[in-house]
């Protein structure tokens, strides 16, 4: 099988000829092990799309997942890298530590109301809550599929796509349409209270995530995509307890995924919620997604007790603990890989992944002990069905 057929039987809850594998890898790991600058990758999105394609390739694994950047003017100064505009006025600090946001210096440069600041709402952070209320909320603009051609989307995804054509399968990214695009809008201490305080709020924000979400999706999807990404990292039981979730996590998450399978039902959509989800897994199920990840053991459960308690009813993804890619050797990686695949992937409906997107500063040797204890521990036998 090739690498797409291998990880869409997997999300389709079927049985491949080995289990896939699909480390989360970002840009600034790509950029480590490809030797590329990660200033290049803040100021070119082709890079940023290139470095985790070219690192997904080197290592082998089956498939790698995509993040449409924005285009920005960086200088150096005094040592921190600096946003400015086309008229070289500083904008912000950029987060090369961190997420690579810029932290703008003013909220004035966060309009909701530019479709093109939405589309790439996570990579600026603006120093005061961007939605102040209801009525900012239904501001937010959403931008329609032309946009997203103008912004070069399509023409430097199609680029990659020839350079890994049956090396290495592509996920689109839909980011996120629940909790993390709350937090975008209202920053982590205030969404919280809002759960509590404006839970109208919450609802309006989380409408327009969706919105955003969807509209990316589709336009994946009509570029031939067959798996999605949806991100929530931070809906999950570390964070918030099973009754929030489910009042306003649940009915945004089923929105966006029965949308995206009205448009296309040959979609096959993951959601990643890092940290505890086994509370809400049953939940998982019925808001429509086909593959939960990433399985965080960091989140104090394992891939065997998810696939316990949803049986064979979705697909699932991750398991492999993010620190062990900083230090494990060869014997202790393939002992947790075996592990994770015994556990949720000896019918099928399973894809080997690191439990969160893996450090930065990963261990090489760990990594090529990961695919390699993947490969050995993951052929499904001849005759299975």
């Amino acid at each position: 099988m090739s690498p797409d057929e291998r990880l869409y039987a997997a999300i389709s809850r079927k049985m491949p000829d080995r289990v896939p594998v699909a480390p989360k890898i970002w840009v600034d790991l790509g950029a480590a092990l490809t030797g590329t600058s990660l200033t290049r990758v803040v100021e070119d999105p082709l890079t940023a799309l290139n470095v985790i394609a070219d690192a997904g390739i080197e290592l082998g694994v089956d498939a790698v997942r995509q993040f449409p950047f924005p285009a920005r003017r960086i200088v150096e100064q005094e040592g921190v890298v600096v946003e400015v505009d086309e008229r070289g006025r500083r904008l912000g600090l950029v987060d090369m530590q961190g997420g690579l946001a810029t932290l703008l210096d003013s909220s004035d440069d966060y309009p909701l109301e530019d479709p093109v600041m939405m589309t790439y709402h996570h990579y600026w952070k603006p120093p005061e809550p961007a939605v102040r209320n209801v009525a900012d909320a239904r501001s937010i603009a959403v931008p329609e599929r032309s946009l997203f051609d103008e912004l070069g989307w399509a023409r430097r995804q199609e680029v990659v796509r020839k350079r890994v054509a049956g090396r290495v399968a592509l996920v689109a990214d839909c980011s996120s349409a629940t909790m993390a695009f709350l937090v975008t809008m209202r920053g982590m201490e205030p969404a919280m209270f809002d759960l509590l305080e404006q839970p109208e709020l919450v609802h309006a924000v989380m409408e327009k995530g969706v919105e955003i979400a969807v509209a990316k999706g589709k336009y994946w999807l009509d570029q031939g995509y067959r798996a999605l990404r949806l991100n929530d990292s931070v809906g999950n039981m570390s964070v918030m307890s099973p009754t929030h979730w489910r009042e306003f996590v649940f009915p945004h998450m089923r929105d966006a995924c029965a949308e995206l399978h009205r448009y296309d039902a040959d979609a096959r959509i993951y959601c990643h919620i890092c940290g505890d989800v086994l509370p809400i897994v049953e939940d998982l199920v019925e808001t429509g997604i086909d593959c939960i990840g990433p399985l965080d053991p960091l989140g104090g459960m394992t891939p065997g007790d998810v696939r316990d308690r949803v049986g064979d009813d979705i697909a699932l993804m991750g398991g492999v603990d993010t620190q062990s890619f900083l230090s494990a050797d060869a014997d202790a990686m393939d002992s947790e890989v075996r592990s994770c695949i015994e556990q949720a992937g000896a019918r099928g409906g399973f894809v080997l992944a690191s439990g969160c997107v893996i450090p930065r500063t990963a261990r090489r040797e760990s990594l090529r002990a990961f695919v390699s204890a993947a490969h050995r521990w993951g052929t499904y036998p001849a005759e299975a069905p």
